[in-house]
């Protein structure tokens, strides 16, 4: 499955309702990985999404998705990265269904999001265990 040329994607609090949505455009594309960006921004000031596919060392499956967003920093001028990413590593077997991936995935989502507006989220940059 392909995901497409473009992407739209919301930059506010995880809801169902996508607003204020962002388009990337597709820059690259092979068999394991594309790359998307902001149309318009050209580097330094990028804001890019990948996503990868790979087979580790026991031929497990790594599956990403990364967010990054660079930008000149406001005193030094240095430019910096924030990146966001979530990586599913799924071992060559028959142990999980798909229906179990499925659910590992939407319970960390459901964590990041619990308690509106991404509290935890907010609590996990705040380096709060």
């Amino acid at each position: 499955m392909s995901f497409g040329t473009s992407l739209s994607l919301s930059q506010d609090s995880p809801t169902d309702v996508d607003t204020n949505l962002q388009v990337f455009a597709q820059r690259f594309n092979d068999e394991s990985k594309s790359v998307y960006s902001i149309a318009g921004l050209t580097s330094p000031a990028e804001i890019k999404l990948t996503i990868s596919h790979e087979i580790g060392s026991q031929l497990e499956k790594r599956h990403l998705a990364r967010y990054d967003h660079t930008k000149a920093d406001s005193i030094t001028g240095a430019l910096k990265v924030f990146s966001v990413y979530l990586v599913a590593v799924d071992p060559n077997a028959t142990a999980f269904s798909a229906t179990e991936k499925l659910q590992a995935c939407y319970r960390l989502i459901d964590f990041l999001i619990e308690g509106g507006a991404g509290a935890n989220i907010t609590a996990l940059l705040n380096s709060e265990t």
